[in-house]
């Protein structure tokens, strides 16, 4: 399977832009989103990649759909420093 190259720095920037601008520390964005602080920690260090499941809660946990979440990584993907 090929991975797709910047996805999870893509995926650490969006996750922690999501959680700070909720105002939110990663134990509060973990309760919300039901995972783990460490977990949360380690998506937006970019040291673990985020399963679709995660990818939902953590959607949901601030009022967005999955496709939504997924578009915002997109365009990450998308900026000139990946």
């Amino acid at each position: 399977m090929q991975i797709l190259p910047g996805l999870d720095v893509a995926i650490a920037k969006t996750v922690r832009s999501l959680r700070t601008r909720s105002g939110l520390s990663q134990e509060q964005f973990a309760d919300f989103a039901g995972l783990s602080r460490v977990y949360i920690a380690q998506l937006e260090t970019g040291e673990r990649g985020a399963s679709l499941n995660a990818l939902i809660l953590i959607a949901r946990s601030v009022r967005m759909t999955g496709s939504e979440l997924v578009a915002l990584i997109e365009e990450e993907i998308k900026t000139p420093s990946h």
